[in-house]
């Protein structure tokens, strides 16, 4: 009877020894029978048992002090001491092997013990199991540090992560918007722009009307930009945005997730008024929900923060316990072949390894705002006409800007012409 139900649950479903799963279930579908029908059994079989020793020592030695005596010294030794301390250490095996003792006592005393528990039932209400609550479990989750399989720090965590997720709400973890980078309609992709995208680290851009930073109308997919020239110097409304779905603050984690997961979008915008204008607050992904499941920051190469609430610089790991089972390895360049009618790009990855490359970090949003915002002028502002020259060169840009690092090739920005 002390073995909780729970308990016994878990080890017939996920228990590794299986002696001990085929003996959790048998207790188990003798509790289900009725708690208070065993409980009614057992307590009538004790009390016949206890009753009738001193009438069978009175018989046997003729009554007495000594059948007092003799009959109380073997109740107490062999009927609480010795059954319960057993108990305690093997009480599912035991209880395991007088189970069908048990059910037949169940059904020899029924007259009298299934109407009682009947009764009790009734009264008490039947005994369905504990289950916890889930600050019970998070304590519970402590207690697992130690013993025969503990858990980590990095489980707990993890674990203590999942629970709260479905009370905290995105307002709590959402990237404000003042720190997000965004564009606009209007903004011209040339060269500057895009390098400007690229450097900022960020997949998806975003993309706001003309006249109102509030008034989002999509996302801008860095991916696209790969097979993107930037010479041709499109405006953002030229391409195809991705949908930006928005939500209330109120929405919790969960929530989100689940949104995430149908892969419509992996960004979100939180507005006190989705659907309308002027309401947005601040912009949580994929990535923010995962931090809060495993209860740490994700600082990728181009995070400059570990979050956007302490504004913490990002710090990167490399001790022997992160780095165990991981191999860094530093690719160089290959050689480009520069013969005639060789494509410049038939042996490069379409990405550059920029490990040779110095280290730079990307701009804060309010950095890369002011840098486009500077930068978009020269299509708006008229040019003078002694500055609306032809190129004599034809087949070259000179953009006038000096070059202080390297900057790799990308796909899409060298053509070559066949020789004439």
């Amino acid at each position: 009877m002390g073995l909780d139900e729970l308990y016994l649950r878990v080890l017939a479903t996920s228990s590794d020894d299986l002696v001990e799963k085929k003996n959790a279930q048998k207790v188990l579908n003798l509790m289900r029978k009725g708690r208070h029908w065993v409980l009614v059994v057992l307590l009538l079989a004790n009390v016949v048992i206890n009753e009738s020793l001193p009438i069978f020592l009175d018989g046997a030695i003729g009554g007495g002090i000594a059948a007092i005596a003799i009959s109380t010294t073997a109740i107490v030794i062999f009927g609480e001491i010795i059954p319960q301390a057993v108990s305690v250490r093997y009480g599912l095996a035991v209880g395991a092997r007088c189970a069908p003792f048990v059910l037949c006592l169940m059904y020899l005393f029924a007259p009298i013990a299934w109407p009682i528990a009947k009764l009790l039932d009734h009264v008490l209400g039947a005994n369905e199991g504990h289950t916890y609550k889930k600050a019970e479990l998070k304590s519970f989750l402590q207690f697992h540090r130690t013993g025969e399989e503990p858990l980590r720090d990095d489980e707990i965590s993890i674990l203590n992560g999942v629970l709260e997720l479905n009370t905290k709400n995105v307002e709590t973890i959402m990237t404000p918007i003042k720190d997000v980078v965004t564009l606009c309609m209007d903004t011209i992709l040339d060269h500057v722009t895009v390098d400007a995208i690229l450097n900022s680290g960020y997949s998806r851009i975003p993309i706001h009307a003309s006249g109102n930073p509030l008034a989002f109308r999509g996302l801008l997919l860095v991916k696209k930009l790969l097979v993107y020239d930037p010479a041709k110097a499109l405006p953002v409304s030229h391409f195809k945005l991705s949908i930006l779905p928005e939500a209330l603050p109120s929405i919790n984690c969960f929530q989100a997730l689940d949104y995430f997961q149908t892969g419509r979008a992996h960004l979100l915008l939180v507005s006190r008024t989705p659907g309308f204008a002027g309401g947005a607050i601040g912009v949580i992904t994929l990535e923010d929900i995962i931090e809060e499941i495993i209860s740490e920051e994700i600082v990728d190469e181009t995070d400059q923060y570990e979050d956007n609430q302490s504004k913490q610089r990002a710090k990167r790991l490399t001790n022997a316990a992160v780095m165990r089972g991981i191999v860094e390895r530093e690719r160089s360049l290959p050689h480009i072949s520069s013969a005639e009618g060789t494509p410049l790009l038939a042996s490069t990855p379409l990405l550059s390894d920029h490990s040779s490359f110095p280290t730079l970090l990307p701009p804060t949003p309010q950095q890369f705002q002011h840098q486009i915002q500077q930068h978009q002028l020269q299509y708006h502002a008229p040019m003078p006409l002694q500055q609306q020259q032809q190129n004599p060169h034809g087949h070259t840009r000179d953009t006038g800007l000096l070059l202080h690092h390297q900057t790799p090739l990308r796909y899409g920005a060298v053509s070559q012409s066949p020789k004439s």
